[in-house]
């Protein structure tokens, strides 16, 4: 029997590795909320600045903040004074905290699901993939109840059993829960730990 991928043939490693780095691209969470706050504190910032310069050319300055003051504080002080330094240091530690934010990556609503193919972008979001591993938990016979969490690549299932002693359920479970994320074809693989609570008694 010839199935489709023999067929087809499977994708040139090339076309297989732009897939992955098209898919990870179109997922990766951004960081949008830093990016818009820092954007309006410094249009802020542009917006009075502008206004000051342009009222002080004019010859009716608005003196919104104390410049002559900051003028003269900066004319009598040097590098070497503490008050500067400090400054300047929370200065480059919030510099450097934005960066950080920026740089790091934020937590993805979506897990990428493997194509083979860059025009075609596929993702499973959080609650799906829970519900789709809960479903495939709750096949195994015995299981009564089934509950998914989600934290990184580790998927932590939680069946509950009617029976006192299950035997292999945890071992069937985490074949079940393999299986379905065979179907799903995740790009990265997940970790499965799977915890099973007995009837009391």
């Amino acid at each position: 029997m010839t199935t489709v991928e023999e067929a087809l043939g499977r994708p040139a490693q090339s076309v297989d590795r732009r897939a992955r780095r098209v898919a990870v691209h179109t997922f990766r969470p951004r960081r949008s909320w830093p990016a818009v706050i820092t954007g309006f504190l410094v249009l802020a910032v542009a917006v009075v600045a502008a206004a000051e310069v342009i009222a002080a050319l004019a010859g009716n300055p608005l003196r919104l903040f104390p410049v002559g003051a900051a003028t003269d504080y900066a004319a009598t002080t040097t590098w070497s004074e503490p008050s500067v330094q400090i400054a300047s240091a929370v200065l480059a530690l919030i510099g450097l905290a934005l960066i950080v934010v920026a740089l790091a990556p934020g937590r993805s609503r979506w897990t990428a699901l493997r194509t083979d193919d860059p025009a075609l972008v596929v993702g499973l979001t959080r609650p799906a993939l829970r519900r789709a591993v809960a479903a495939a938990a709750q096949e195994v016979s015995g299981v009564d109840n089934a509950h998914v969490t989600v934290r990184g690549n580790r998927l932590r299932v939680h069946v509950r059993t009617g029976m006192r002693d299950a035997g292999d359920l945890p071992t069937e479970v985490t074949r079940s829960v393999e299986r379905r994320l065979q179907e799903l074809a995740p790009l990265r693989s997940m970790r499965i730990v799977t915890n099973v609570r007995y009837a009391e008694g």
